[in-house]
Parts: C-alpha cells; sequence; structure tokens
C-alpha cells in the first residue's frame, strides 16, 4: 500500500476509534535536508499543542508483514507517551525579551537545506549553516524546539546579529558539552541508555588510539558543540595531538586525534559510507571531514 493511502487508512480508523473528541488530520512535514515525512496529529479538544506522529516506519512495518491493528496500537501508545494533559503557555514566544534566553544554535547542511535557508536566519560555516531555534522550556515537552525564521526577527523587531550573539552565549549553557571515548559510547548504547554521572575530559592516560564522540548532554544538535569556544582547544591538550572532525550526524562529531597515520581521504570515505548505511537521512550532516590544529587555531574542511 502506498504511504499516501495508507496515511488516509489511519486517519480514518483514528476518527472511527475517537469520535468527536479529537480532530484527526494528516500533514507532510519536511525535516533536514528536504526530507519530507508524513504524519498524523490528533488534536484533543481543549489542548493547544498536538504531537506530529511519523508514519513512515510503521508503514514501512506494515508493509513487511505487521499487522494494521499493530500499526493503529502503536499510534495510540505513541500519541498517549508524547501528548500533554494540560495547556502550554506559548505566549513568551511572541516577546523576544521573554524568550531570549532560550535562543540556541544549531549546524545543518547548507547544499542540503537551501529552500530552508531562504526562509531562517543563518550564519555560514564552511559546507555548513548555523540556524537558529528555540529550546521551549517546559518539562512536559522534553526536547520540544521551535524553529525560527525570517518573520519572527521582524515580529521581534531585532538583527540576525543579535540573535546570533543571544545565541552563542545560552547554547553552551543550556546544551553542554559531552565528551566520551568510542569505547565509553558502545557501553552506554549496549546498557540501552542507562547513563553514569561523568566528567567531561574523565579518564585521562591511555590516549593512543582513541577516538571520541563530541556532543552536548541533551544528546540533541549535538555536532554544534565543535563550535564552543575552547571546547576543541581543551581536547587537544588532552589528547596531546591535532584532530580529525568526522561529523556522524547533525547530534555528534566523531574526533580523531592525528598520529600522523591516519589518511583523510580513508576518514572521508568512512564518513561517506556511514552517512549513506548508518544514518537517518534527515539526520546526516555532511560527508566532509575536518581538522583542527594547533597551527592553524580554526576548524578547516579537507574534504
Amino acid at each position: 500500500m502506498e504511504i499516501t493511502a495508507f496515511s488516509q487508512k489511519v486517519k480514518r480508523h483514528l476518527e472511527e476509534q475517537l469520535g468527536s473528541e479529537a480532530l484527526v488530520s494528516i500533514k507532510n512535514i519536511t525535516k533536514n535536508n528536504g526530507i519530507e515525512l508524513h504524519s498524523v496529529i490528533i488534536a484533543r479538544k481543549g489542548l493547544n499543542l498536538s504531537p506530529n506522529i511519523y508514519l513512515d516506519d510503521l508503514h514501512a512495518a506494515y508493509e513487511e508483514g505487521e499487522t494494521f491493528r499493530w500499526v493503529m496500537d502503536r499510534v495510540l501508545q505513541i500519541y498517549e507517551e508524547s501528548s500533554t494533559r494540560d495547556n502550554i503557555d506559548m505566549s513568551f514566544f511572541l516577546d523576544y525579551e521573554k524568550m531570549k534566553e532560550q535562543v540556541v544554535y544549531k549546524v545543518i547542511s547548507h547544499e542540503k537545506n537551501k529552500e530552508l535557508l531562504k526562509r531562517v536566519p543563518s550564519v555560514p560555516f564552511l559546507d555548513l549553516a548555523i540556524v537558529f531555534y528555540c529550546h521551549v522550556p517546559e518539562k512536559e515537552l522534553g526536547n520540544a524546539t521551535i524553529q525560527i525564521y525570517n518573520n519572527h526577527l521582524m515580529m521581534w523587531g531585532i538583527t540576525k546579529e543579535q540573535l546570533y550573539e543571544d545565541a552563542k552565549r545560552n547554547t553552551e549553557r543550556i546544551m553542554p558539552p559531552r565528551l566520551l571515548s568510542i569505547e565509553e559510547m558502545m557501553k552506554e548504547i549496549v546498557s540501552e541508555g542507562q547513563e553514569t554521572e561523568q566528567d567531561f575530559f574523565a579518564e585521562e592516560g591511555e590516549e593512543n588510539g582513541r577516538m571520541y564522540v563530541l556532543g552536548n548532554e541533551r544528546k540533541l544538535f549535538g555536532a554544534a558543540v565543535m563550535l564552543y569556544r575552547g571546547v576543541l582547544e581543551k581536547i587537544m591538550e588532552k589528547t596531546g595531538k591535532n584532530l580529525f572532525i568526522l561529523p556522524s550526524s547533525v547530534h555528534e562529531v566523531i574526533l580523531v586525534p592525528d598520529d600522523e597515520r591516519q589518511e583523510a581521504e580513508e576518514l572521508w570515505k568512512m564518513v561517506c559510507d556511514i552517512n549513506a548505511t548508518q544514518v537517518e537521512p534527515e539526520e546526516v550532516l555532511t560527508d566532509s571531514v575536518y581538522y583542527f590544529s594547533r597551527k592553524c587555531g580554526r576548524i578547516e574542511q579537507l574534504f
């Protein structure tokens, strides 16, 4: 069954099941890198926020043999887990003075987001673009974000430069850096997300041959941490080596200390392969490889 017909079938069954207590609609949403996803929205009466429930993975599971009843159970489960019970006051977003402490930035591909970049304030960085969003300070919404568009700047009466300065100050505070060795990251994945308290620069010594995963504590748009003031310098001091930077997704980058055994082209091939086979299309950052050295003191693009 084609995804559009599948989405309409989900909508009809939800309407039959929920009746007049909710308004059900289908919406196509363009995500990062221009990836279009299909979602269903269940709007409960009296509530001002409704989660997008993405149907693409559910459609794939259905095509691979899952029953439609299983699909509907999952849709309702996702809705119950992600919906709020009360209205959320979003009036703060209308007043820049009230929300400017929540403005943060992330990095995305410039090439793959040309259409989006026509509509949002951005700052170029190598083959990337720095763009801005509001981190919604509501516990009920978890890591909810609001993309900031050009018309928001007009509404607030501010410049892109002011937005950028506020975001630089806030992002390091709201999204503090997090550094793990590859081994530590794998242990965390195996332990199914059970986290332990850890210092940013833990485990002194035994640095030879290590690779690191750099992101933020919220595990959201953490590739931007490579732009934080002094972070790469501290890691270079810890390892005693210049750093190759491999963008593994919009959420994190891999750091490879340069012991003069790595070939930049081989690292680039690895990034391309991982992006093509291991990363969701909307979470790919870039196929490029970057380099940070004492001599240059800034990030350079190698490939």
